[in-house]
This record gives C-alpha cells, sequence and structure tokens, in this order.
C-alpha cells in the first residue's frame, strides 16, 4: 500500500472592527478584549491600546470606544504585553505576560491612576475556572505535554486519547478516533484552521495506515473537543481535534531527535506461543529549525521525520488442523505449479514514511498577517495489511 499526500495552504488573518471578527479564523487564533477606565471608573473613550506579542515582536494597536471597551480577535497564539496610553495626565496601564491559546479569549480591564503619572502594571490572570457562557467541553494539550510524553510510534493523533470520551474504534480503513461514542465519520479535524479531513473514510487526511502526516515536533497546540463544539467549527455531530503547528520566532531554535526500537531489547519470546519468534525493527529520526528571515517581520519554520520500519509475522503458521493446510497447499501446487510457492510461509512487512513541513509567516503591518505553510508526506506499507494467520501472502 502506498500513500502520497501533499498539502499546500495559503492563509491571510485580517483585523476587523469589533462585531464583525470571522468566526471561522478563531479555530487558529485567540482575542483579547477588555474595557479602559480611569481613575474613578469612568470609561475613556479613544486610549490606544497597544498589543505586543513577545515571540515575534508583531505589535498591534486599537482604540477604545465611547464606552471605553476593546477588542482585537484573530491574534496569533503566544505571549503578551498590553499597554493602554490616553494624555499625559493619565499616564499608562499596563498589563504584561498574557498567555493567549488558540481559541481563547481573554478579558482584562487596564486603569490609570490619577495620582502616579508614569502607569501602573497589572498582572493579567484567569478569574475564574468555570465560565458559564461556554458550553463547550474540550481539553487542550499544549507543547510541553506532546513534547514531554512518550508516544509510541510518534503520530499525534494518539494524544487524543489522554482526553475524556475518546477511544479507538476499528474502521474500513484501520483503527479510528470514537470521540463522545460518535463513527470516526463524524469527526473534524482542523490544522491551523484548514480542513484536514479524509471525507471518503472519515479520518484525518492521509488515513490511519500512514505512520504519520507530520512531525510530532511541530506541533505548538493541540485541542479536543468532545462535545459542544462553537459554531465556528461546524459541519461535524461528533468530535473536533483542533491543531496548531509551530511558527518560527524572534530567536534561532532547532531540536533533532532519533527513537529506535528493535526486538534485540524486548522480553523472552514465549515459546509456548509456537509461532517463531517475529523480527521487528523500526528507525525513526528527525529535526526542526525555526527562526527570523526578517526579525520582528518575517518568520520560517521547517520540520522533518522520517521512519524506516520491518516486521517479519508467524514464522510458523498456526492452524487448528495443520492437515487440511496441507491438502490446500498441495491442491494449489498441483493445479498451479508455482503460482502459490511461499504464499503460506512467513510475512515480511515494511512502514516506511517521510513527511516535511515548512511554513512561513510575514507580519505585513499591525492589522495583517500572512502565513504559507506547504506539508508533504510519503508512506509505504508492503504487505501492510495482510497479517493474519489464517490468511496466505
Amino acid at each position: 500500500m502506498r500513500s502520497r499526500t501533499r498539502l499546500l495552504a495559503l492563509s491571510l488573518a485580517l483585523a476587523f472592527s469589533p462585531g464583525t471578527a470571522n468566526a471561522q479564523s478563531q479555530a487558529s487564533t485567540g482575542v483579547i478584549r477588555g474595557a479602559v477606565l480611569d481613575a474613578a471608573g469612568a470609561p475613556v473613550q479613544g486610549a490606544v491600546v497597544a498589543l505586543t506579542h513577545r515571540e515575534t515582536g508583531l505589535l498591534t494597536t486599537v482604540e477604545s470606544t465611547a464606552s471605553g471597551t476593546f477588542v482585537r480577535p484573530l491574534l496569533p497564539v503566544g505571549t503578551y504585553d498590553v499597554t493602554a496610553r490616553a494624555d499625559a495626565q493619565l499616564g499608562a496601564a499596563a498589563a504584561s505576560g498574557l498567555v493567549l491559546r488558540v481559541g481563547e479569549e481573554l478579558t482584562l480591564t487596564l486603569r490609570f491612576s490619577a495620582v502616579e503619572l508614569e502607569g501602573i502594571t497589572v498582572e493579567g490572570h484567569r478569574e475564574h475556572l468555570v465560565h458559564p457562557e461556554d458550553v463547550t467541553s474540550s481539553t487542550r494539550l499544549t507543547g510541553e505535554v506532546v513534547d514531554g510524553l512518550p508516544n509510541n510510534g510518534r503520530n499525534y493523533l494518539d494524544f487524543a486519547l489522554l482526553t475524556p470520551g475518546v477511544a479507538i474504534s476499528q474502521g474500513p480503513d484501520g483503527d479510528e478516533l470514537n470521540i463522545g461514542g460518535q463513527r470516526g465519520i463524524f469527526n473534524n479535524f482542523i490544522v491551523d484552521g484548514a480542513d484536514f479531513n479524509n471525507p471518503f473514510f472519515g479520518e484525518q487526511r492521509g488515513g490511519q495506515r500512514p505512520a504519520f502526516t507530520f512531525s510530532q515536533d511541530a506541533i505548538e497546540e493541540v485541542v479536543v473537543v468532545n462535545q459542544g463544539a462553537a459554531a465556528e467549527f461546524g459541519r461535524s455531530a461528533g468530535g473536533f481535534v483542533n491543531v496548531i503547528t509551530k511558527s518560527g520566532t524572534n530567536e534561532l531554535t532547532g531540536s533533532a531527535h532519533y527513537f529506535g526500537q528493535w526486538d534485540g531489547v524486548s522480553a523472552a519470546y514465549p515459546a509456548a506461543v509456537q509461532a517463531g519468534e517475529p523480527d521487528f525493527l523500526r528507525n525513526q529520526f528527525g529535526f526542526t529549525l525555526g527562526g527570523p528571515i526578517a526579525r520582528d517581520r518575517a518568520f520560517f519554520f521547517v520540520a522533518y521525520d522520517q521512519q524506516a520500519a520491518s516486521e517479519t509475522k508467524q514464522a510458523h503458521r498456526l492452524v487448528e488442523n495443520p492437515a487440511n493446510l496441507a491438502k490446500l497447499r498441495d491442491f494449489l501446487g498441483t493445479q498451479w505449479p508455482g503460482l502459490f510457492d511461499g504464499e503460506f510461509g512467513p510475512i515480511s512487512r515494511t512502514d516506511d514514511a517521510r513527511a516535511l513541513l515548512l511554513k512561513t509567516d510575514v507580519h505585513l503591518d499591525g492589522r495583517n498577517q500572512v502565513s504559507f505553510k506547504y506539508n508533504y508526506n510519503w508512506s509505504e506499507q508492503l504487505n501492510g495489511t495482510f497479517d493474519v494467520d489464517s490468511w496466505g501472502l
């Protein structure tokens, strides 16, 4: 079996005035909103609120309305410093270290001081653990979780099994994610805000058989919604898996990995099985690299992953009645000499894969960003579906 998937995506994220934000885009971005008040608690109109993205230096501004409120949708995920300025008498009010996650909406209040002209600092924090206005049931897996937890096979979708209501079920093209008891075809997979579904079998693009469709080290965050998804996810009655890939920053960073598995370090094969010791070998290796093309303006990120695996199963065939199997083998050999030679021998399998992700992000100005991503995936599995003892090669 051989599969090849290529995905070319170009997205333009634009900032709109409050009330006209594109809800679909929040599947890959976040929102910061709030109010600007003076020392007496009255709203401040026309205050300039500056939001700075620490990792890339992106600076975007918005003015407060007559009611003192402001909102900035379509913000890239990351850490933000927010500062409001009105006139020299009011000074400045700031909130620093605000961590914005994908799909989140951070709300804060910036209050000026009438006494100190140099401004005050307000540390942002989440005030409520339960938000009654949010009817979704979701689990967020951050980059620290994806990087820190072991994952046999390095398929990022396996992390979804750590969330409530998610299990594996047998589908027409292999194992599928079962979310909230729904069939796999009802799931919806989104990567960087773009559709990543295989609508024929009801699974992610590329299917379940390839080892992976892009490197696990390229993942910034995974959100699994098992019920009550917001309208911007749309279309599906089952669960939603929303994935955000990493982007380059002002700091040049990279990583490299190698994982090896072979049967020589495993437990002794039980002789009672009488099927012969299987032969297994898997090597996985790759790297990531990201950084600035033009500081505070353009960035790149590249991730490569490769797998080379082989396995031999059923060195000795186990059947309930070996005599009947011998009769079948003799009959086929007599009727069609040479055609079925080796049909009932050991089954040798391969599971090879290569995945490349290229991504660039450009800040055109304080309100417009462009992201370009190219994803290449190749996989080959010789005898990948024939591994049942009662079947022939």
